[in-house]
């Protein structure tokens, strides 16, 4: 992939359309609809940071540098956009409740890319630590729900990833986005340090936790 070009794979595994890539990787479209009463779809467009704002954000996102060789940032408008993404997850990728947040989004080389999408933010004083339990609430009401792509169903199923730090307060967890015999996975970190947060998400066919591990330590060491 080249950096700044937004290709298909990137956008159908990526970001705001993790969930959607699950059906994709099943056989289904992109385009998929939640089924469950708490997971509707919820449609965003890029916020523009004053100066301040931006300076203030970007030591707290993730860069190439802090990837394996070959991954390329995806500098396209829309690479974090939550269009068609069930509530459950886009309330994490906007960083819901925030005061001001900034998104970034990687994917890797190859025939089968993954996705990792990085939102770093900031909450008003004693907002950030309380953000945690609404927004961990509504990431797991996803759980045992479905998601609907035209003829294709996939179930949904969330278990926590032990063994990430957190810092201050947050949770990791493991979405499997599984539709007959094939599944595919949507690894989440939430962490806050002070008024400081961030999200990180990576999709992937693989259910081995050790690479979104490593980087989520990354993250949470520049928060």
């Amino acid at each position: 992939m080249t950096a700044g070009r937004s290709t298909g794979a990137v956008l159908a595994i990526g970001i705001g359309l993790a969930l959607a890539a699950g059906l994709a990787a099943c056989g289904g479209s992109a385009k998929a609809t939640p089924t469950t009463t708490t997971a509707t779809t919820t449609a965003t467009t890029t916020t523009t940071l004053a100066p301040a704002q931006a300076t203030a954000l970007k030591p707290l996102l993730l860069t190439t540098s802090d990837f394996p060789t070959g991954w390329a940032q995806d500098t396209a408008k829309n690479a974090a956009a939550t269009k068609g993404t069930p509530t459950c997850v886009a309330n994490l990728v906007l960083l819901k409740g925030s005061a001001t947040s900034a998104s970034v989004v990687f994917a890797s080389p190859g025939q089968n890319p993954t996705a990792v999408i990085q939102t770093a933010g900031m909450f008003a004083p004693g907002r950030a630590a309380a953000s945690v339990k609404s927004l961990k609430s509504s990431f797991e009401s996803c759980n045992g729900g479905t998601l609907q792509s035209g003829s294709v169903t996939a179930s949904l199923k969330i278990k926590p990833i032990v063994g990430v730090s957190t810092g201050d307060a947050g949770f990791a967890d493991q979405m499997t986005v599984t539709e007959g015999k094939q599944s595919s996975y949507l690894d989440v970190l939430y962490a806050v340090k002070g008024s400081n947060a961030v999200f990180l998400g990576w999709s992937t066919t693989a259910a081995a936790v050790t690479f979104f591990t490593q980087l989520a330590t990354k993250a949470v060491a520049k928060i």
